[in-house]
């Protein structure tokens, strides 16, 4: 409701006040009543989830069924709070909105005051993506591909580029540590793309124990040497 400012006029102490002037004051005070609580003072709670996890990025916003109101955005959520506030509605019917990347966009009709929070449970628009930490490359490759993910790149912990289309063996077996995007993010199969972090295939170098060659002629130490795999390098003869 537009607010009119009366027709206002000053008058000295003793001056008999008209009805008219009286009227003027009662029409006053009652469209300032009138147009505070157009402000709305009331609150709703909107409870927005997926699988029973708050949503942290969506826009809730509520729209008045009727008059000349403007829409109101929630407040969005911080710290503890898993429940968007909706400050300044009034009594009466509103449409509430809501929407979140990676989701379809929903809406409700509520009625002011709300006996509770007005709840929605989001349904996925893409993949959510699966949580790989700790999961072996082959085995990261073929969760992906069965949820038609595709990965980007695959890097070990050194920062070397893996081949993703043909995993070497060395690296089958290690563990992901670490994937973009973050495990529960939901995404458009068709537009983006994983990268993964996994780690280093270590390669272990043969080891053999030394025999003792002492007392051995050449020969026999060649003959001991090569049966160990070891060859002979450059030797040194002291009389």
């Amino acid at each position: 409701m537009a607010l009119t400012k009366p027709a206002l006029s000053t008058v000295k102490a003793g001056d008999p006040v008209t009805a008219q002037a009286w009227n003027t004051i009662v029409s006053g005070v009652s469209d300032l009543y009138d147009a505070v609580l157009a402000f709305g003072h009331g609150v709703l709670d909107v409870s927005v989830r997926f699988n029973g996890d708050p949503v942290s990025d969506a826009q809730v916003v509520a729209v008045p069924a009727t008059g000349d109101l403007t829409p109101i955005e929630a407040v969005q959520l911080y710290g503890t709070v898993t429940t968007y506030t909706v400050v300044g509605v009034t009594a009466g019917q509103w449409h509430v909105f809501v929407s979140a990347p990676g989701f379809q966009s929903q809406s409700q009709d509520v009625t002011i005051p709300a006996s509770g929070p007005l709840v929605f449970n989001l349904v996925s628009a893409g993949v959510v993506v699966p949580d790989l930490f700790g999961v072996t490359a082959q085995d990261a490759l073929t969760q992906l591909s069965a949820l038609n993910l595709n990965v980007d790149v695959i890097l070990d912990v050194l920062g070397h580029e893996v081949p993703k289309t043909s995993l070497p063996p060395q690296y089958q077996n290690q563990p992901i540590l670490d994937q973009l995007p973050p495990a529960g993010t939901v995404v458009d199969p068709t537009a983006q793309r994983l990268r993964l972090v996994v780690a280093t295939a270590l390669e272990q170098a043969p080891v053999v124990t030394m025999p003792s060659l002492v007392g051995l002629s050449y020969d026999e130490v060649a003959s001991v040497l090569d049966g160990l795999g070891l060859k002979v390098g450059k030797t040194t003869v002291q009389n």
